[in-house]
């Protein structure tokens, strides 16, 4: 019961891009075609749980007996980094140059992106208190959150039709205004996707 309700409560109660603010710049470039956004959305649910489930240990058996918790941000970014890497490299198996080239530019975008980072964080955060099952279950939430934001937020920009929408209102301001409705449609089912399994 702990890693279901830890996982819908980073998926849906405190998701990472819109409840948190974490990693919107995904969403904003990313999300144009419905197609495009699974795809890399999927590779940022892989790399944001794998980067969760490699950090817990890192924190739990390194940092915290030693008490140095403060450098567990920086060793973060190093692991996230070689994780979403070595994800790149493995999916580049048997692959053209040209789809070899596509997917080391979004292992790039990918390894800069602070939902990949926000999952070990989280873990980290929540201290003592966390358990395998609980870390587990946030990490792949937390990339269960962002895949869900990435697709979400690409089907709802593709139904925008740019030529009923005010000229001041065209590209950026409408994918703000569009963000903004749905971080608050997120905030106000807080709560329930976790609650179910308490």
């Amino acid at each position: 019961m702990e890693f279901l309700s830890a996982l819908f409560t980073a998926a849906f109660d405190s998701n990472v891009v819109f409840a948190q603010m974490v990693g919107m710049v995904a969403v904003f470039l990313l999300a144009f075609k419905p197609q495009d956004a699974v795809r890399f959305g999927l590779a940022l649910w892989a790399a944001t749980s794998i980067s969760g489930l490699v950090g817990w240990p890192i924190f739990a058996l390194f940092f915290e007996p030693w008490g140095i918790g403060y450098m567990a941000p920086i060793a973060y970014v190093l692991v996230s980094s070689i994780v979403v890497f070595l994800y790149g490299a493995v999916t580049c198996t048997g692959k053209s140059e040209a789809a070899r080239a596509r997917i080391m530019t979004q292992c790039t975008l990918l390894a800069v992106n602070a939902c990949v980072l926000a999952a070990p964080l989280g873990n980290a955060a929540a201290g003592e208190a966390t358990t395998l099952a609980v870390a587990t279950g946030s990490s792949i939430g937390a990339g269960l959150g962002a895949f869900i934001a990435v697709v979400l937020f690409a089907t709802i920009r593709q139904r925008i039709d740019e030529r009923l929408v005010p000229g001041a209102l065209r590209g950026l301001p409408i994918s703000l205004v569009t963000a903004s409705l749905m971080c608050m449609a997120f905030s106000c089912v807080a709560g329930i996707a976790g609650g179910l399994f308490a």
